[in-house]
């Protein structure tokens, strides 16, 4: 029987926003090993493809396979709170999508000069409260805008970089990084001469009801109203991006076919380190889900053609909205008409969502209890984590292999 084991990581996610790195978590590698060890013990002789899924969360680096990495370059540059961190940037041997719309199968061949930033190991959300709070009220992005500034210098003119990023506590509307390149217009130029794909692990907007300012009470120790001030500086910034953009794009001829982007605060994606993600994107940079940009890259879509079961995994899930490599793995499972099982903490998402997703089984975590009731899985320990996350591969190997 031929498997393919594709799952995410498995980090807590207080208020929506996932701990990667977090000390009571998983990286999708460990999630993937665990698996496959407790499959292997049942069925050794079964066709196992481990394919652990980034998504350009911090540590997606650390999933891509060997194969991908032709090199690797380490840059330094400072967190926004100014200490001095180093950011893997790799070169890829795969070619990016041509259309991010459809996502082209990197298998094509030909010549390539792709590299991969992982911005958002730069930001990352803090378990700390208090530090998180921090870098709301005073953090800035600058350093990211040098970081990126550093590797499109690697990079060269006519390549591609993918940029990772997801939601943080650092909330400045993109305004330190657009600084640290010299503003919106130099950072149209800067950016031109390249192709800058972001591959967004958060698909939150930076403003409005539910945007990544209005969660800040729930990561950091912000109350209500420092929260919405903190999220008015931020959009302030960004109208005032989107309103220079403006200006500068009717100076432009339209292009024959072509109707104008129109981004707002609200926009897919947009809160992505704080805002990181519009001010890039009104410089000319382009965005797509990570899951799916990392699922071409790593070749998890082509392997799922040739699969007679898809085991993908997530950490808290409620809704698929915000589990999008579930949602790549299911879809690739049910295209081909294959079951795809799902591998949670903990999964409260309603049956009928899953099963429209391509997801047809689900095996929590948290039902793995020895007797003294459940426990939530955020509190159970790695150690703990990997011994469940074997007996549920030994489980699922008894439950489906044939």
């Amino acid at each position: 029987m031929r498997i393919l084991l594709a799952p995410g990581a498995l980090w807590p996610e207080p208020g929506g926003t996932p701990l990667a790195g977090s000390k009571s978590g998983l990286h999708a590698s460990a999630v993937a090993n665990a698996l496959a060890e407790g499959w292997r013990t049942v069925r050794p002789t079964d066709e196992l493809t481990v394919m652990p899924l980034g998504d350009g969360a911090p540590g997606t680096a650390a999933t891509l396979p060997g194969w991908l990495v032709a090199e690797r370059v380490q840059l330094r540059a400072a967190d926004p709170l100014g200490r001095q961190r180093e950011v893997d940037l790799l070169r890829l041997t795969a070619p990016a999508p041509d259309d991010l719309s459809v996502l082209t199968d990197p298998s094509s061949g030909g010549e390539t000069r792709t590299w991969y930033l992982d911005a958002a190991a730069l930001t990352l959300l803090p378990e700390d409260r208090t530090e998180a709070g921090r870098q709301a009220r005073e953090g800035s992005t600058r350093g990211l805008g040098l970081l990126l500034a550093a590797a499109l210098e690697c990079v060269g003119e006519g390549g591609t970089l993918i940029v990772g990023l997801t939601r943080t506590a650092v909330h400045d509307g993109g305004a330190g990084l657009l600084d640290a390149l010299g503003g919106l217009a130099a950072a149209r130029d800067r950016l031109r001469p390249y192709a800058v794909v972001l591959a967004l692990a958060d698909e939150l907007a930076l403003g409005g009801l539910s945007g990544a300012g209005a969660g800040l009470p729930q990561i950091t120790d912000l109350d209500e109203g420092e929260a919405q001030s903190v999220d008015q500086r931020a959009c302030a910034v960004a109208g005032a991006l989107m309103r220079a953009a403006k200006r500068e794009d009717s100076r432009l001829l339209p292009v024959l076919g072509q109707g104008p982007v129109t981004l707002s605060m609200t926009s897919w994606g947009t809160g992505a380190a704080g805002g990181v993600a519009l001010a890039l994107r009104l410089a000319g940079a382009t965005a797509a889900p990570g899951a799916r940009v990392f699922g071409w890259l790593s070749g998890v879509v082509p392997a799922a053609r040739s699969q007679d079961l898809c085991v993908t995994a997530a950490g808290s899930l409620y809704t698929l909205a915000g589990a999008a490599t579930c949602v790549l793995v299911g879809e690739q499972a049910l295209k081909q008409a294959v079951p795809c099982a799902l591998v949670a903490g903990r999964c409260r998402a309603p049956r009928a969502e899953l099963a429209e997703a391509g997801i047809g089984s689900t095996y929590e975590l948290e039902a793995l209890a020895d007797g003294g009731g459940q426990q939530p899985w955020e509190e159970l320990g790695t150690t703990e984590l990997v011994r469940r996350l074997r007996v549920l591969g030994e489980r699922l190997a008894r439950s489906w292999s044939r």
